[in-house]
């Protein structure tokens, strides 16, 4: 995939995401909580996406070309 079909993709995603947390047949039944886990896991979900793809989430650009400050496991 080239960044342009990930983030199409994300954007995508992102609008899916809000629209269903707006949705209030379910959304009322939700915490604040509830809320911020869904998103982080939806965050980390697109953040693995991209990384599959070969290019940082962060800054958009080839894993291999990338300088973001990354956390050591």
């Amino acid at each position: 995939m080239t960044i342009f079909h990930l983030r199409r993709a994300y954007h995508d995603s992102l609008s899916n995401m809000r629209g269903w947390l707006l949705d209030t047949s379910l959304s009322d039944r939700l915490t604040v909580l509830d809320r911020l886990s869904i998103i982080d896991a939806w965050q980390q979900e697109m953040m693995e996406f991209f990384t599959k793809n070969g290019y940082c989430f962060a800054c958009n650009r080839r894993v291999n070309r990338c300088t973001c400050p990354h956390e050591q496991n």
